[in-house]
């Protein structure tokens, strides 16, 4: 995403070409936002208000968010921000991790969470300059990697056509993965060094039935 910091007016703009404000992002917890901070001043354009300036040498980028200025640390932060490009396309690259566990703690149950986000840019003598804020809302969100599959998504037992025209029937898991398979009245073995399936066949040798393998495939 991009992000226009208009580092005199201490304010996050919504574009060059945008005189307004942005008091507020929404976010969803646990993702990783690739950011391209752009630094930018005022001018007299008409169509382009703001300008794209750089870092002065030695001046670093610090950002950092907490739920309540009182707070002592971060629930999350960004300390190294990368230059790139030049001119018109100078801009400051980082990510930032929204899957922090004092950022998950703080959410909890709650059905959002108000963070303060802030950045500032410190000076040779490690003091801070142009110090803004904006709100990171924080959203829950639903894919945490812990959830099963619907039951009703994969039948355990599935009917289909396979490429040859074959009906057949498979057992499936949770997963939709395939776990038992019959082809004309024939079960078949996955063999897993392979990948293909076989089909349990019966030979008769010497005048007994024996077991045996055909050609492997797949389902």
């Amino acid at each position: 995403m991009n992000i226009y910091w208009d580092i005199q007016g201490q304010t996050i703009v919504p574009s060059l070409n945008s005189r307004g404000t942005v008091s507020q992002y929404d976010f969803y917890l646990r993702d990783t936002l690739p950011v391209n901070l752009y630094l930018v001043t005022s001018q007299a354009v008409v169509n382009q208000p703001w300008a794209v300036t750089a870092l002065a040498a030695g001046e670093e980028i610090d950002f950092g968010a907490k739920a309540a200025v009182t707070d002592t640390d971060f629930l999350f932060s960004q300390a190294t921000w990368t230059s790139t490009g030049t001119g018109v396309t100078q801009r400051y690259v980082a990510e930032i991790s929204l899957n922090t566990a004092e950022l998950i703690a703080a959410m909890g149950d709650a059905s959002s969470l108000d963070v303060i986000a802030e950045w500032t840019i410190r000076n040779t003598s490690n003091e801070e300059m142009y110090t803004t804020q904006v709100t990171f809302r924080i959203l829950p969100d639903i894919i945490t990697g812990s959830e099963g599959v619907p039951s009703s998504q994969y039948p355990v037992i599935a009917q289909y056509t396979d490429d040859s025209g074959v009906k057949a029937v498979r057992i499936v898991n949770a997963a939709g993965t395939a776990m038992g398979l019959w082809k004309n009245g024939v079960p078949y073995i996955f063999e897993p060094d392979t990948a293909l399936w076989y089909p349990v066949t019966i030979k008769i040798v010497d005048s007994v039935p024996v077991l045996a393998l055909g050609a492997g495939g797949n389902i």
